[in-house]
């Protein structure tokens, strides 16, 4: 069971990112498309909202 539990090997990428200080910028562009994403289905509710006001 404890070998279960220990983690794999280092990702060599995820630590070269972490030493430069790239993996804020990384977490920056996916914060950013994921608040764009939210905004963009709002935005698409209040139109579909209007739409079946204005069709009733």
């Amino acid at each position: 069971m404890k070998r279960f539990l220990q983690q794999g090997p280092p990702v060599e990428m995820a630590d070269a990112f972490r030493a430069d200080g790239k993996i804020w910028v990384v977490i920056t562009v996916i914060g950013i498309i994921f608040v764009g994403i939210v905004a963009y289905m709002a935005w698409l509710d209040v139109r579909l909202r209007k739409a079946e006001k204005s069709a009733k």
